[in-house]
């Protein structure tokens, strides 16, 4: 028989709703150690101290501020942030977490231009469909004058057919 623990934990399905995160937020936070994984057997739970520990670290409710571990000399300054007061405010961001939103945003930018590359491609293919859906018309248009022509031509003897009307005048 398993001894059950004493410490009151939350599946991440939970945290996550309760944290109003993503699921895929809480595993980034149990990953950098933010969080602290108790596992008991395939299922992993997040102490629920832990979790009242960062609702209270929040400044603001929509955001959850992170609390990065900072070595000296490897943090970027940003100064005269607009916040909602409007003062100017200085922001202190761990380098690997700087690195990585100039990574994502790189990434995004490359994204975008090949969107736009993709787009353009589009345009110009939607445009050679356009002219050859005109020629098809006009194939088209033809086609049935020759297939009209042909039902008059069935109509008339093999006679009028091979002479023509030339047959008629001179005969008679």
């Amino acid at each position: 028989m398993q001894k059950e623990s004493s410490v009151e934990k939350v599946t991440i399905r939970v945290a996550a709703k309760t944290l109003g995160v993503s699921k895929g937020t809480i595993v980034h936070y149990l990953n950098n150690g933010r969080l602290s994984r108790i596992k008991e057997g395939s299922t992993v739970y997040i102490s629920t101290d832990e979790i009242s520990r960062l609702l209270e670290a929040r400044e603001d409710p929509g955001v959850i501020t992170p609390k990065a571990k900072v070595a000296e000399g490897k943090h970027v300054v940003v100064t005269k942030v607009k916040s909602s007061e409007g003062d100017g405010t200085t922001v202190t961001v761990d380098r690997n977490h700087y690195e990585e939103i100039l990574t994502r945003l790189g990434k995004l930018e490359l994204e975008n231009r090949n969107l736009v590359v993709y787009k353009d491609s589009i345009v110009k293919t939607k445009s050679v469909l356009n002219d050859r859906e005109r020629e098809l018309q006009k194939v088209t248009a033809k086609l049935h004058m020759m297939e009209e022509e042909l039902r008059r031509l069935k109509k008339m003897g093999w006679w009028n057919r091979v002479f023509g009307r030339k047959w008629r005048t001179i005969g008679g």
